[in-house]
């Protein structure tokens, strides 16, 4: 069960923290995730075959972006908290109203063949009313709210097996996430609403893939999160764990400029021997992600969608109404 006092407050938002920025694809966190900037380009041998489309909403797209190309996505998110999660994945009341609003903003560069990079930086605003008595602050705080800056994520990736007939591109992932977000200490008074980071280094290893099965796009995305912790021998520090992000997504393009999206997201979470006990960010969730596309031209296009938390262990489920806009420079 989880604790007593303002630890499930704290976990809810640090959870925000890290999907909306790692997975992001997509928040970070919780943060999760992990959301892409660029639209997946077609091999050579199928590049008049492939239509083109935004990309996913959160999973990561898998072909790098063209050689000295540039794009910029900003990406606007609702989070509203619907109860947490149980260690034996139940759904209790979260004992209050908790929302986040988070603005990660991706800048994408391809300075080689095969090769991207980006980085994304995250803003994020946690809000916190209605709170129950039990969870209240020192002085009788049941509201308060909190923005700024959270981790910031490095990511490259490079293209190592290209698509063909019977076999999906592949691309290799190297990533770090930075703790730029305040993570402690954390003010009693703001019921853990100042949580806008994970408080650890974030390195991350994994692959995407991609393959065209007419008429569907399909993309995968498998990341091994491991962090280390700056805070471990504080009582109000914030403890991550090891995680796998496992995210699936499809777009169907029904037309030249529109296509619809369907993905499904998840980040699965364990203790290890050496792990401090304490609350973990982020916790073992699954979601799924219907949504729209929209494709102007070259330069710009945008999507909709909404994300929903379904299943999870120790950590919150949430609803995540979101709209982006892609520029390519």
């Amino acid at each position: 069960m989880l604790s007593v006092g303002c630890k499930p407050i704290r976990l809810i938002l640090a959870i925000m923290a890290v999907q909306w920025t790692l997975a992001w694809s997509p928040v970070a966190a919780q943060g999760q995730a992990a959301p892409l900037m660029e639209k997946p380009a077609a091999p050579e041998a199928k590049q008049a075959e492939i239509p083109t489309t935004c990309g996913p909403l959160i999973s990561d797209t898998c072909l790098p972006i063209e050689t000295h190309k540039t794009s910029l996505q900003v990406l606007w998110a609702w989070s509203i908290t619907g109860g947490n999660f149980t260690p034996n994945w139940r759904k209790v009341s979260a004992k209050g109203d908790f929302y986040t609003f988070s603005m990660p903003v991706k800048f994408t560069y391809g300075p080689a063949k095969d090769l991207e990079m980006y980085v994304i930086v995250p803003y994020i605003h946690n809000f916190a009313s209605r709170v129950d008595a039990s969870l209240a602050g020192p002085n009788g705080e049941r509201s308060a709210n909190y923005g700024g800056v959270g981790d910031i994520a490095l990511v490259g990736k490079y293209l190592l097996l290209p698509e063909t007939a019977f076999r999906p591109a592949v691309t290799g992932v190297l990533g770090m996430g930075f703790p730029s977000g305040h993570a402690a200490p954390l003010n009693p008074g703001r019921l853990g609403v100042d949580a806008v980071g994970a408080g650890a280094f974030t390195f991350t290893t994994g692959v995407n893939l991609f393959k065209y099965l007419k008429p569907f796009l399909v993309h995968s995305q498998i990341w091994l999160n491991t962090p280390v912790n700056l805070f471990t021998a504080r009582d109000d520090s914030v403890r991550s764990r090891e995680s796998v992000t496992f995210n699936l997504a499809a777009e169907y393009p029904f037309t030249k400029r529109w296509a619809a999206l369907l993905e499904m997201y998840s980040t699965w979470t364990w203790t290890n021997i050496p792990t401090p006990q304490g609350f973990q960010s982020p916790a073992t969730l699954v979601g799924i992600l219907p949504g729209i596309e929209f494709f102007l031209n070259e330069k710009w296009a945008m999507s909709a969608g909404a994300a929903i938390d379904l299943l999870g262990k120790s950590g919150s489920f949430k609803y995540t109404p979101m709209f982006t806009v892609y520029h390519n420079f």
